[in-house]
């Protein structure tokens, strides 16, 4: 009885047959070099060197681009040759793209060829280091972003896989100031730019940062750009000082790892002890494995969100685990609600460089010429955009964003309450009640199982869209100081589309509607006169304000998915806040008694006026009582969480054309 094949005789049979059909293919070419005159051309265009060569690497088990088939690339190669052929142009711009391509290809496929090429790029280059088919690039210079925002954006480490192409980002760190009291920050640990396939981005932690205690560039001047021509890297600006002087500042603290692991080192989980085993490594090899291994340790390490999460476990060890208050620890969104209220506190860019790179500076690094021809041919920037969106959508594992309650509270007490407190006990109870709720928590609102793509037309007459889905949305209000949570809200899912008109390109002011004249506007005004019905008046209406104001619009429209769970308190939160600012309209009213009175007439009149007053006041203090809230509270959340289908909204967000006609170039 004949024995079965192994997987590895059947592997090894595969080899040699595909190292039998790439031997055969150098006689075969040979052959019609000698039986005819074409083949010359086709040689010298090094199209059948790069075919043998991805032949002989799929015949040694290792090849670029793996994940397509060999047959595939190979008849892909010979079939745009056959294209360009038909064109000296074409031909020539195929024989600068082929002899680079079989360049890396060896250096990819063939160990005797790379190690060399490692080697000397090492000494060439002494930040980056090769390791196999990886390029690696750590201490990068930040991206400092002084355009309409200041703000930085910092990756800690770039890793670039050649054969498959894929770049990943680790240690991503984005602050940016949007006004004067508010402040953005983002931090995730690793991204991955598959090209041509999809972008994977893990869990993502925000941060809406509001006050002068909150904020890591709340004291920077708005406009931080340099007018005069600044060299290309800068050290010691603005922004970095602002992202480093918190290390100044808090020099006494004790580090959360020396903190958790009680002064020990913690220990290194990487591979760089398995991969010490191979002895195949050359020890140049060996060193910058060693080197590179290293540095992702560190960036692991210091993440302030690996450090957050040790925190957070430890913290959790003697947290109630029974009861109805018990929090499972062991759900990712709690974990990943927790671990975001711990961050919140942190500066907005904890590893900031000493150097960086204006987004202006990079913005003038074309030249005039290229501009222009830009300008010209808007067409090719839409070309590769095109492609570049829809073999790009974006997979994002969760978004998880915090803000603080007592940014809200201020914001409250600020724009809403005012002093009215100061001579109503009612509305004084109210605030009280609002902002006990408030204080010392935040509040992290997480999307989970998050997908998006964009689309950029080839064809100007359709706008551009991007849409954006959401698995999961779940608020939690959270105490950081007792590692305290509760969830307060969550959707079934949302969805959102933002639709864009595409003459708001870069070099496509050209399509820009005209300036509108008198004429136009009274043409509006007079649609407005001769509209149907209230429907048709209101949009007529609508179109005359965007006239007037030189004006175009962008349309957001956002589901959310139902059913929704609400929980009692800030239910009870939102029906306390209804009614405070229903007490502070009906303070705002002049009392009609206060105005002169000319007679008995009037002055009845006034007295009826403010008896109304006064039972609607009595009516919204004494019916609207807590007994009553939670009736309604109830009903609620009954209704909501049986609810099936979608509740949404869609609208438009104004944008001003002044600004593009001022930039537009001439053509």
């Amino acid at each position: 009885m004949a024995k079965p094949a192994t997987h590895r005789e059947h592997h090894s049979e595969k080899s040699h047959r595909n190292r039998a059909v790439a031997h055969l293919f150098v006689p075969l070419v040979l052959l019609f070099f000698a039986l005819f005159d074409w083949p010359l051309r086709w040689l010298l265009s090094g199209a059948p060197f790069l075919t043998y060569v991805l032949l002989l690497g799929d015949s040694n088990g290792y090849r670029v681009l793996p994940f397509a088939t060999t047959w595939t690339l190979v008849t892909t190669l010979n079939l745009a040759y056959a294209v360009s052929a038909t064109s000296w142009l074409l031909y020539w711009f195929f024989v600068a793209a082929c002899y680079p391509a079989l360049f890396l290809t060896c250096v990819f496929q063939f160990g005797a060829i790379a190690r060399p090429v490692r080697r000397a790029l090492r000494s060439l280059l002494k930040q980056v280091d090769f390791v196999n088919d990886t390029v690696a690039y750590f201490d990068l210079p930040a991206l400092e972003i002084d355009t309409d925002v200041g703000g930085l954006f910092v990756i800690r480490g770039l890793t670039i896989s050649l054969s498959n192409l894929t770049i990943i980002a680790h240690g991503v760190e984005v602050g940016i100031k949007l006004s004067d009291d508010m402040e953005l920050a983002l931090q995730v640990n690793k991204t991955v730019v598959s090209l041509f396939r999809k972008i994977e981005v893990g869990d993502v932690y925000a941060h809406l940062k509001g006050g002068q205690y909150e904020m890591t560039f709340g004291q920077l001047t708005e406009d931080t750009r340099d007018a005069s021509g600044n060299p290309l890297m800068e050290s010691d600006t603005p922004l970095l000082k602002a992202a480093a002087s918190w290390k100044l500042e808090g020099t006494s603290k004790v580090p959360m790892q020396t903190h958790m692991t009680g002064g020990k080192e913690l220990k290194d989980n990487s591979l760089g002890g398995g991969l010490a085993a191979v002895t195949s490594l050359s020890p140049d090899d060996a060193s910058a494995r060693e080197r590179y291994e290293k540095a992702l340790s560190g960036i692991e390490k210091t993440s302030h969100i690996r450090q957050s999460e040790e925190i957070t476990r430890m913290l959790s060890q003697g947290a109630d685990q029974k009861g109805p208050n018990a929090i499972d620890w062991e759900d990712d969104k709690v974990m990943r609600a927790a671990v975001c209220s711990q961050l919140h506190d942190q500066p907005s860019v904890p590893h900031a460089p000493n150097r960086s790179i204006k987004v202006t500076t990079l913005q003038n690094l074309s030249s005039p010429k290229m501009q222009r021809f830009l300008h010209r041919l808007p067409m090719l920037l839409r070309l590769l955009l095109n492609p570049i969106s829809y073999f790009h959508p974006v997979y994002i594992a969760s978004i998880t964003a915090s803000g603080s309650g007592s940014w809200i509270q201020h914001m409250l007490r600020t724009a809403v309450f005012k002093d009215y407190g100061d001579d109503s006990s009612a509305l004084r109870n109210l605030e009280t009640r609002i902002f006990s709720w408030l204080s010392d928590a935040n509040f992290v609102v997480q999307m989970v199982d998050i997908r998006g793509l964009a689309a950029v037309p080839f064809l100007t007459g359709f706008d551009i869209t991007a849409n954006l889905k959401l698995g999961d949305v779940i608020v939690h209000r959270t105490l950081p100081q007792e590692i305290k949570l509760r969830q307060v809200a969550r959707l079934g899912g949302a969805d959102a589309a933002i639709y864009l008109p595409s003459f708001l390109l870069p070099h496509h002011e050209h399509l820009l509607p005209p300036k509108p004249t008198e004429r136009d506007k009274r043409t509006k005004a007079e649609d407005v006169e001769q509209a149907d019905g209230k429907p048709k008046t209101f949009q007529a209406q609508q179109r005359l304000e965007h006239t007037l104001k030189d004006e175009t619009e962008m349309t957001v429209s956002a589901h959310a998915r139902l059913p929704a769970v609400f929980d009692h308190e800030v239910l009870e939160f939102v029906a306390a806040l209804v009614k405070a600012t229903k007490i502070i309209e009906m303070e705002k009213e002049p009392s009609a008694l206060g105005s002169e009175s000319r007679g008995v007439k009037e002055w009845s009149r006034a007295v009826r006026s403010d008896m109304k007053d006064g039972i609607k006041k009595m009516t919204v203090d004494g019916m609207v009582n807590d007994r009553w809230i939670a009736k309604m509270v109830g009903k609620v959340m009954k209704k909501l969480e049986a609810a099936q289908g979608d509740l949404g909204y869609s609208g438009t967000v104004p944008i001003a054309l002044e600004y593009y006609r001022a930039i537009a170039e001439p053509a």
